[in-house]
């Protein structure tokens, strides 16, 4: 029950009592006296009522405002202490961002030129070195491209908890389109089937949208099926106030007990012998949709494809801009 109800009622009660109470007391004790007197006697009655209730009303609120001021004081205590334990988590934040920072960029030079060194000794001594030897070496080779590629992905994981640029409106086919063509090289003529709704345009971080992209279509290109052509289809729904995307493959596709942790960070899963990817794809995908307020899940059928679905708030239409 409310503070103020309570006081209320209380309030009514001790008035109802005080009047009947009063009454009669003084009609029993003063029976034969004057009108005159009897009616200073109910003044006196009123006066003494509205003083007496004056300091209940002034004990019982002097008591909820101690009770409230005990709150408020809780209430800065819990607001002071989630400010330092946010200042300590923004400071852990920041050193771990330029450890990967300073890590990445010390990493990059030595891995850049192992690399190099063991491509150039492959190539030298490819015709007197037995088949299987250069085999475990080019074995070898390939873990240093995905060497690169993860500090690559941390360094633009890192780099996203930094402050986004101004938002702006993006349209989504053009983000598509420059992220394809990125990655033309990698994809080659005639090896990716790719169907496509019209896409929205939104409000957003234009360069951040472009890594999403480039993340789902990489993502699809990495764990396709050898066995068939890769296809890619982008549909586009509208519900709640939210777009919703779907990039669907004809991968090999994800067990449904993996379905959660593949947005997690260095999340690999074995397909074979062979560890597909860098494991931060779509962790920088995950990254990037709920920062701006979206969600971001998977459906699959294993050996058939995988479906990446995310939602973006909808706040313009293409025929508006």
């Amino acid at each position: 029950m409310k503070t103020s109800l309570k006081i209320a009622i209380l309030y009514v009660v001790v008035g109802i009592l005080w009047i009947f109470a009063s009454d009669t007391l003084i009609l029993y004790f003063f029976q034969s006296t004057d009108v005159s007197i009897l009616t200073n006697y109910q003044s006196f009655k009123g006066t003494a009522f509205i003083f007496l209730t004056g300091i209940l009303l002034y004990y019982l609120m002097e008591k909820q405002y101690l009770y409230l001021d005990s709150k408020v004081k809780e209430l800065e205590k819990a607001n002071l202490k989630i400010e330092k334990e946010r200042i300590k988590s923004d400071h852990a934040k920041n050193q771990l961002d330029q450890f990967i920072s300073v890590a990445s960029n010390e990493l990059v030079e030595p891995v850049r030129q192992s690399h190099g060194f063991l491509e150039l000794f492959i190539r030298k001594n490819k015709n007197s070195l037995p088949e299987k030897s250069i085999s475990f070496l080019e074995l070898t080779l390939d873990n240093f491209y995905k060497i690169k590629d993860v500090i690559q992905d941390l360094v633009e994981f890192s780099q996203l908890t930094e402050e986004r640029e101004a938002l702006q409106i993006v349209d989504l086919n053009e983000v598509l389109e420059k992220a394809i063509h990125l990655n033309s090289r990698k994809f080659g003529v005639g090896k990716i089937d790719l169907k496509k709704e019209d896409l929205p345009s939104i409000k957003g971080d234009y360069k951040r949208f472009l890594q999403l992209f480039d993340q789902l279509l990489n993502n699809a290109f990495n764990f396709r099926d050898s066995s068939r052509p890769l296809k890619i289809e982008i549909s586009v729904s509208k519900a709640d106030g939210f777009q919703t995307i779907a990039v669907k493959d004809n991968g090999v596709g994800i067990a449904s007990q993996n379905l959660d942790s593949i947005f997690y960070i260095l999340q690999q899963y074995d397909q074979g012998l062979t560890r597909r990817g860098s494991g931060m794809g779509l962790a920088i995908c995950k990254k990037i949709i709920e920062d701006g307020g979206g969600k971001i899940w998977a459906t699959s059928v294993l050996g058939e494809g995988s479906t990446i679905h995310f939602t973006v708030k909808d706040v313009v239409s293409r025929e508006k801009v």
